[in-house]
């Protein structure tokens, strides 16, 4: 499995997260702990291929996308 940051700027309003959240609904994802307005989230994929749909898919909510690799395994937490 590939570990992604991805970064993207969302408007204000709460419309923009649900198509977030829609755009994101099949992957495993982690909001990482500085999460805020701008989108910043950990995206597990099981085949870097899919990374590309997923940008696609991003990219119709926010010119304003960015990735990278993760390569330190996430902490475990409880919530």
């Amino acid at each position: 499995m590939s570990l992604w940051r991805v970064r993207i700027s969302l408007g204000d309003d709460p419309h923009s997260q649900e198509l977030l959240d829609a755009a994101l609904a099949e992957q495993r994802v982690w909001a990482t702990p500085d999460a805020d307005k701008a989108g910043d989230v950990i995206i597990d994929l099981p085949h870097d291929d899919g990374l590309g749909v997923l940008l696609n898919r991003l990219h119709l909510l926010s010119p304003s996308v960015f990735v990278s690799s993760v390569n330190q395994p996430l902490p475990v937490t409880s919530s």
